[in-house]
């Protein structure tokens, strides 16, 4: 078990994601960037910067506190990760910067850096269970909204 220092606070929304290895799970959300903190062997909490924080849960057996065996091909084992997309803004960093990390790191870049008519710049990695997490930031600062929906209505 791990206890660090981190900021323990309300957090308005976070998404609580099932995994087959809470243990590996961790690990490469470190990789990304994330902070571990707390985590327990069912169990772990991470952050990638105030306010974005992600739970990762062990899958449970029949009911049991314990995760299951992991076994992802398993008829038991419910799909996970399938449409599921945690948007993350990134705030000292750039969407790039958390590319270039990625793909450092071994991670694969499942959409590489782009720019949406929305007016934001984004990439996209799949953790190991298949959750889609989604870096973004906008594109142009000097865009107001107003200015952004009537371009993508035209």
């Amino acid at each position: 078990m791990s206890n660090t220092d981190h900021d323990i606070y309300p957090m308005p929304l976070f998404p609580q994601l099932t995994v087959s290895n809470v243990e590996e799970s961790t690990a490469w959300y470190e990789t990304l960037g994330f902070e571990v903190i707390y985590s327990m062997p069912v169990m772990s909490h991470v952050r990638y910067r105030k306010y974005a924080d992600i739970m990762l849960v062990a899958e449970r057996d029949d009911g049991d506190e314990e995760s299951a065996s992991g076994d992802a091909d398993s008829p038991q084992t419910p799909a996970r990760g399938n449409g599921v997309a945690t948007y993350i803004t990134v705030e000292d960093e750039s969407v790039d910067d958390v590319a270039e990390r990625a793909e450092e790191n071994g991670i694969e870049i499942s959409v590489p850096p782009h720019e949406t008519n929305w007016n934001t710049r984004e990439t996209t990695v799949h953790d190991p269970d298949g959750y889609e997490l989604v870096f973004s930031e906008r594109a142009e600062t000097d865009r107001d909204f107003e200015d952004v929906m009537g371009s993508v209505e035209e």
